[in-house]
């Protein structure tokens, strides 16, 4: 919308993928009464470093901290 501050994450093309795979599955899933299966342990650390910048993008308060003690690699 116009005048509307914006939001930007650059995504590496994986983690792009990954992120676009969990939300087709997540509408999908919801949509037929079934549970969202496990992710792979790869695509999991991808999207949650996705969330930790996403956050701080938006000043909301990350519950645990970085629990890894890195920052993320992409920049904002």
């Amino acid at each position: 919308m116009p005048g509307e501050e914006k939001v930007v994450l650059r995504l590496d093309r994986p983690t792009a993928t990954a992120l676009a795979d969990l939300i087709y599955n997540v509408g999908e899933h919801q949509a037929a009464g079934m549970p969202i299966a496990e992710l792979p342990e790869d695509d999991s650390e991808r999207l949650g470093r996705v969330l930790h910048d996403l956050r701080r993008a938006l000043s909301i308060p990350i519950p645990y901290g970085d629990l890894r003690g890195r920052e993320p690699r992409r920049l904002i």
